[in-house]
């Protein structure tokens, strides 16, 4: 784990990546944060093939791109999964990973997803439901899903007490004291993005 708590804003390389970017292993070059999408929960069955959310079942299997439904009993929706760079907030490395709810709130989520009524003061309880690279395992953490009233998947924040986990796990200390340069690249390299040979020197 990252022992510097400084901002980033005082890293040089913060500066360029955010104005020049840095070359990847992927072959590209990449300016600025850009989000990191897991594909489906642990125990999806079926492909990673989205069918459209408009046509949403509660029973039987589903996924598309923000819901999914196992056997009609696990309801889950995408969320975004923040970690605020720090000093340079409201900047964050994010991902959007999955988290499972309650039916009930699980069907109140997508009413108000389809009516356009998301409250960012609502929120229920969530467990996370990946396992996030780059972390100690964090399947089953849990926390709150806020909903966001861009339309976009909602905040997914880990706090409080864990069963059967680490309660200082090292998913929920980063995202409640953010993270620097260098666990932001740690990061993107879990996920096939490193850049960490292809930073330019600076005098």
């Amino acid at each position: 784990m990252e022992t510097n708590t400084g901002s980033v804003l005082a890293d040089p390389r913060w500066n360029t990546f955010t104005r020049q970017g840095f070359t990847c292993s992927c072959g590209d070059r990449h300016t600025g944060l850009f989000p990191i999408h897991l594909h489906h929960p642990v125990g999806w069955p079926g492909k990673d093939e989205y069918e459209s959310d408009n046509t949403l079942r509660l029973d039987g299997d589903f996924l598309s791109a923000n819901f999914c439904v196992v056997q009609g009993k696990f309801f889950a929706m995408r969320v975004r999964l923040p970690f605020l760079m720090r000093g340079a907030e409201p900047a964050a490395f994010m991902f959007t990973a999955w988290a499972s709810l309650d039916r009930a709130d699980f069907e109140a989520f997508i009413d108000a997803y389809k009516t356009g009524k998301l409250d960012p003061d609502t929120r229920v309880r969530a467990r996370l439901v990946n396992r996030v690279g780059g972390f100690p395992d964090s399947f089953n953490l849990m926390g709150s899903a806020f909903q966001q009233p861009d339309g976009g998947p909602a905040l997914l924040l880990i706090h409080g007490l864990q069963a059967g986990v680490n309660n200082n796990h090292q998913l929920m200390v980063e995202q409640r004291d953010g993270i620097g340069v260098d666990r932001m690249l740690e990061l993107f390299a879990a996920y096939g993005h490193d850049m960490r040979s292809g930073i330019p020197l600076t005098n």
